[in-house]
């Protein structure tokens, strides 16, 4: 009988249904929210592969809380990923980077005692870039709500990012992929478009070992700090040799940038506005999840002055400084942040 190959694949389904088994009480609510992401991001790409078909590309009309102009696929993407999550019952909440306020679902009696989620996520990132054809992606996060049974409040969308049980991205460019991490390593799944599923194609992901790539918004150069410039022109200068062949690469599209260091080796950044000291990305949808990524996968991610995991949040849309990549270099970044700054005053003072 000829073999049809398909014993070989590990797709995301069997993937997280072995997963499940490790746990004989588990009553499958986790997996089946993994699934439902799963679902939801294989309609999103879709609408992204066919967006110049449909007239979804362009503006939306709308600014979203963050004062940004919506894409309309901004919106179709959000409204695929709400959809999918509320007719589940273990889900207490979701929190997306297009809305001011989070949503609740309050509890089923039936449902009483279980483990019930929040999910926070950014439906599509990277979508200013999207009429240009350049890889966009949808990231999320997943946190078990505190207090079980009860309906969820700000507090469990505002927990730091040590406690995601869950954190992972799909990137839709040349071909579709999904990145998880449990808590267990990072696994890569990309999607076989012959059979509609996600097949497993990069176990257990480590990011390299060296700084292939400096990935910066570099026309914000004069806009950043001493540490951070000083830290930009060790990377890209190459004198040291462990930066003799690193070059710059940035896309504009965190999840782009991001997928092409974490399989090849560099270093992201979007530090602080030098004047402001704020920085852009949003805590909860963009950084903590990329950041138990990274660790997962024996990386690091920082402000410079605290580990991106360890933040306690204070806003539902918190932007912070963001440095993330090979954990060599997020840790000269933090050391440089820590030196005294240099005292350019040549003058007697008295």
């Amino acid at each position: 009988m000829p073999d049809s190959g398909w014993n070989d694949f590990d797709t995301l389904e069997s993937y997280i249904t072995r997963e499940q088994r490790q746990y004989p009480d588990s009553r499958g609510v986790f997996t089946d929210v993994l699934r439902r992401i799963g679902v939801a991001t294989k309609v999103v790409a879709a609408k992204v592969q066919k967006a110049g078909l449909l007239d979804v590309l362009g503006l939306y009309g709308v600014e979203n809380v963050q004062g940004e102009q919506q894409q309309k696929l901004d919106v179709i993407a959000n409204d695929i990923m709400k959809a999918t999550f509320a007719w589940m019952p273990l889900i207490g909440g979701i929190a997306t980077e297009e809305e001011e306020n989070f949503t609740v679902y309050p509890p089923r009696p039936e449902n009483e005692g279980d483990d019930r989620y929040i999910v926070l996520f950014d439906p599509l990132d990277g979508s200013s870039n999207i009429d240009a054809n350049v890889s966009v992606g949808t990231i999320f996060s997943i946190h078990k709500i505190e207090c079980t049974g009860s309906v969820c409040g700000l507090s469990d969308f505002l927990q730091p990012g040590r406690r995601q049980v869950a954190a992972g991205y799909v990137i839709y460019g040349s071909s579709t992929m999904f990145v998880l991490t449990t808590g267990h390593g990072v696994h890569g799944f990309s999607l076989d478009p012959e059979v509609g599923e996600y097949v497993l194609s990069h176990e257990n992901i480590k990011v390299p070992d060296q700084c292939v790539y400096f990935s910066a918004n570099e026309a914000n150069y004069s806009k950043w700090d001493q540490p951070t410039r000083k830290f930009a022109d060790i990377v890209r200068q190459g004198k040291q040799k462990e930066y003799k062949d690193t070059t710059s690469r940035y896309i504009g599209s965190l999840v782009a940038d991001f997928h092409r260091n974490l399989l090849t080796g560099g270093v992201f950044m979007y530090p602080a506005d030098a004047a402001t000291g704020e920085g852009k990305l949003r805590l909860l949808y963009e950084c903590a999840p990329m950041s138990m990524i990274i660790e997962q996968a024996g990386g690091a991610a920082t402000t410079g002055k605290i580990d991106i995991m360890d933040i306690k949040p204070t806003k539902l849309h918190q932007r912070v400084p963001f440095v993330i990549g090979n954990k060599r270099e997020v840790e000269l970044y933090k050391k440089l942040c820590k030196e005294p700054i240099a005292n350019t005053n040549t003058g007697n003072n008295k």
